[in-house]
């Protein structure tokens, strides 16, 4: 049996060493440039921000992307992400998260693992949206499904 937990493991650990780094040595350039993948054909992307590299962007690209922005999953990972979140996704890229490493708190645990759920959090917005509209609805009431191309040959 395969345990997979809700966040990306990689992408934490990752993070929590530069994270570490950057405390340690404020003023060092962060020079990075990794493709990690995960399940279902969905790839993080972390890097630096470039020529200033005192900012790390966590990206990730889901193939299906489009299909939850339809059912608000950019105004749910902006509940989640807030200023994190770049109003524009890196190249080729579904999400961005935007971390300036001279604005990190002395727990930094917490965003690195939040930045390694950022596959969870997408996926959530639908269900999110979906839980929060039951309460509302009235028996029988016709509601736009959502349909997610989640993989090849399955939807959700």
């Amino acid at each position: 049996m395969i345990l997979l937990d809700v966040y990306n493991r990689s992408v934490e650990e990752l993070l929590l060493n530069r994270f570490e780094k950057a405390k340690e040595e404020p003023d060092a350039k962060v020079r990075m440039n990794y493709t990690l993948p995960d399940f279902d054909g969905v790839v993080y992307h972390v890097c630096d921000s470039g020529p200033d590299k005192k900012r790390i962007l966590v990206s990730i690209f889901l193939k299906f992307f489009d299909e939850l922005k339809q059912h608000g999953a950019l105004e749910y990972l902006r509940k989640v992400y807030g200023d994190l979140l770049a109003d524009e996704p890196k190249a080729g890229q579904s999400v961005t998260l935007n971390i300036d490493l001279d604005k990190l708190e002395d727990d930094y645990a917490p965003l690195a693992r939040k930045c390694a759920m950022l596959k969870r959090n997408c996926m959530a917005s639908v269900f999110v949206k979906f839980f929060d509209l039951q309460p509302t609805l009235e028996p029988k009431a016709a509601v736009e499904r959502a349909v997610i191309h989640y993989r090849n040959d399955e939807t959700l």
